[in-house]
C-alpha cells in the first residue's frame, strides 16, 4: 500500500501552505513524522498547531534554504527529533515575472537563487545523510526518495515567464542528473510538473479575475482545476514502496493541458 509511511521521516520545504502544506498533512495521515519547513515563521506556528497528529508526528523548522547553515540546521533538527530522515519534498516555489529584454532586472538571478540553489543545497545533503545512515542496506533495498516540484513552464513559451520557465527547466535536468548519481546508494529523485492546479500562487491570481478560471479550464481537457490534494496524492505514491523503481521521472499532473498548449496567459 502506497499510503504506508509508517516509521518513515520526511522533511517537506515551502510546507506552511497551499501545494507543500497539503502534502505534509497526507504525509502525515499515512503515518509519516513530517518536518513542515518554510521562512514563513508565523505561518508555519499556525500550521503546526492546527494539525491533528493521529498517525505520525509533526515538527516546524523555519529558515531559508538558501542558506547552506539553515540547511545544515534544519538537517540536524530533523536528526535530533525522528533520528532518522527518509524523503525529501522540495516543494518551495517562487514565480517571478519579468521583461525578458530588461537588462537591469535581476528576476532570473532571483528565480535559479530561490527555486534551483536551495533545492540543491536540500538535495545534496539530505542524500549525504541518508548515505550514511544506509550504509549497510543491500542493493534491492531504497534508501530514500527525493520529490521536486516543477511546472509545465519548463516547456511552454511565455516571455514574461522566463525566469520561472528556465527554473524549472532546470529543475527537471537536475532531478535527472542526480537520479542517476544517487541510483546508486539507493535513493530514488523524481518530479512533479504541474499545470492547472490551484496552488497559492493561482488562487490569488484568480482571485477577482473569473476570465482567467475560464481560460485556464478552457485550456484543460479533464475540465478543472485540481487542488492540491491531488498533487499530495501523487507525492504520496513516488515516496512509497509501491514507486521503488521509479527513479529520473518528470511526471505531470496537469490535467492534459501540457499536450493541447492552448493557453497564452501567466497562469501557474
Amino acid at each position: 500500500m502506497f499510503n504506508n509511511l509508517k516509521n518513515k521521516t520526511a522533511i517537506i520545504t515551502g510546507a506552511s501552505h497551499g501545494i507543500g502544506m497539503e502534502i505534509g498533512r497526507k504525509f502525515l495521515l499515512a503515518g509519516a513524522n513530517v518536518v513542515f519547513t518554510d521562512y514563513a515563521k508565523f505561518e508555519l506556528k499556525s500550521l503546526i498547531s492546527g494539525i491533528s497528529t493521529e498517525s505520525g508526528s509533526a515538527h516546524s523548522f523555519y529558515g531559508n534554504m538558501q542558506d547552506k547553515l539553515a540547511v545544515n540546521n534544519l538537517i540536524a533538527t530533523t536528526l535530533n527529533k525522528f533520528e532518522n530522515v527518509d524523503i525529501l519534498v522540495n516543494a518551495s516555489r517562487t514565480i517571478i515575472s519579468s521583461n525578458p529584454l530588461d537588462e537591469k532586472e535581476e528576476a532570473l538571478e532571483k528565480s535559479l537563487s530561490q527555486n534551483l540553489i536551495a533545492t540543491l543545497n536540500v538535495s545534496q545533503l539530505f542524500a549525504k545523510t541518508v548515505i550514511k545512515q544506509t550504509k549497510n542496506r543491500k542493493n534491492s533495498e531504497i534508501a530514500g526518495s527525493i520529490i521536486n516540484l516543477t511546472s509545465i513552464a519548463a516547456n511552454q513559451t511565455i516571455p514574461e515567464m522566463m525566469p520561472y520557465s528556465v527554473t524549472c527547466a532546470a529543475l527537471n535536468q537536475m532531478t535527472r542528473s542526480l537520479a542517476v548519481s544517487l541510483a546508486k546508494n539507493g535513493i530514488r529523485v523524481n518530479a512533479i510538473s504541474l499545470g492547472s492546479i490551484m496552488s497559492s500562487s493561482l488562487r490569488l491570481n484568480l482571485h477577482g479575475n473569473p476570465e482567467l478560471q475560464d481560460s485556464i479550464i478552457d485550456a484543460t481537457p479533464l475540465g478543472y482545476i485540481a487542488e492540491p490534494g491531488e498533487v499530495a496524492d501523487l507525492a504520496l505514491f513516488l515516496s512509497s514502496d509501491s514507486a521503488k523503481f521509479l527513479t529520473g521521472q518528470v511526471v505531470t499532473i496537469d490535467g492534459g493541458r501540457s499536450i493541447l498548449n492552448k493557453l497564452e496567459k501567466t497562469a501557474y
